[in-house]
């Protein structure tokens, strides 16, 4: 892996040169202090496509940086996979003598101008200079369903996967079988929105497994496998078990929300089992107490 600023390539995640990941270590924010995430160049014949930007300006600059070899005779698009602020934050670079479309899904544009969005900026800023350089700047071009980008070598068909939140999509590169699914799936768990997303999500990673890809990269965990769907979906379905089970003997009280890990006997480390990749255990337990509550809330919802 060849360091580039706060980013490193990571070739081994793709068989293909044409796909490249990228990878930014998260330092100096001690909420998020390690946190990986990664964004990837797609090389076709007519365009050079970053998809996803993390977190500012810079990062996005170290990416074209090194693939500016391919530059020549190709136009720069980009492409966001959802509004998260270590997906989407440096936008900004495709602006002034940088200006590129950035390609995202409807909802991604309403979340990005959104003033949350503009008070979670400030707040970062106030954080770490990371953000210093950062301004949230809008997708130009966006769909709702489906928008397929064509080349004479590989096509790139960006899907709406609903489900970590409504703006998400994958891009699915079926001359390859490599779906890049952003944060749709992640190692070791998913992370559900919350209750009215739980549908969303199970449809979303059904959807996901239907394409039978051979591949499958993600933003974080660093897994290539095509089994992370099965194991998110399994995950879920087996929340969705337990909370019914529970659900079969009594409706604990609003004030129990907060423990239905323990009242449906479903701990993190048993979740992750004996895994020998080092995960977060705090990011991941906030996780999975985040998604037994929604699917919780999503089957009281549904009765």
């Amino acid at each position: 892996m060849t360091p580039l600023n706060e980013v490193l390539s990571d070739p081994e995640m793709s068989r293909d040169d044409r796909v490249r990941v990228f990878r930014r270590t998260i330092h100096g924010i001690q909420a998020f202090e390690g946190m990986e995430v990664d964004a990837y160049s797609v090389i076709t014949d007519r365009h050079l496509i970053i998809l996803d930007t993390m977190l500012c300006p810079e990062d996005v600059a170290a990416m074209i940086q090194s693939v500016s070899t391919e530059l020549s005779g190709r136009s720069l698009l980009c492409i966001d996979s959802h509004a998260d602020w270590d997906h989407s934050w440096g936008n900004c670079y495709f602006s002034g003598e940088h200006s590129a479309p950035i390609i995202a899904h409807d909802h991604c544009f309403t979340r990005i101008q959104s003033r949350e969005a503009h008070q979670e900026l400030r707040d970062f800023q106030q954080l770490s200079s990371t953000f210093k350089n950062v301004f949230l700047t809008n997708p130009t071009i966006t769909f709702d369903q489906s928008l397929t980008i064509h080349d004479s070598q590989i096509t790139i068909e960006l899907l709406h996967a609903p489900g970590h939140h409504l703006d998400q999509i994958v891009a699915w590169i079926p001359g390859i079988r490599l779906l890049l699914a952003f944060d749709a799936a992640e190692y070791p768990l998913p992370l559900i929105e919350n209750a009215d997303c739980v549908p969303f999500m199970f449809s979303t990673i059904e959807r996901l497994i239907a394409l039978q890809p051979q591949r499958v990269l993600c933003s974080h965990g660093k897994t290539t496998s095509p089994d992370v769907l099965k194991q998110n979906l399994a995950y879920m379905r087996e929340i969705e078990r337990r909370c019914k089970i529970l659900l079969q003997k009594r409706l604990p009280a609003a004030k129990d929300l907060d423990n239905i890990p323990e009242l449906i006997n479903y701990s993190i480390n048993e979740v992750v089992g004996e895994t020998k990749q080092t995960i977060d255990h705090t990011f991941y337990s906030w996780a999975h107490k985040n998604n037994c509550q929604a699917i919780f809330k999503w089957l009281i919802n549904t009765l």
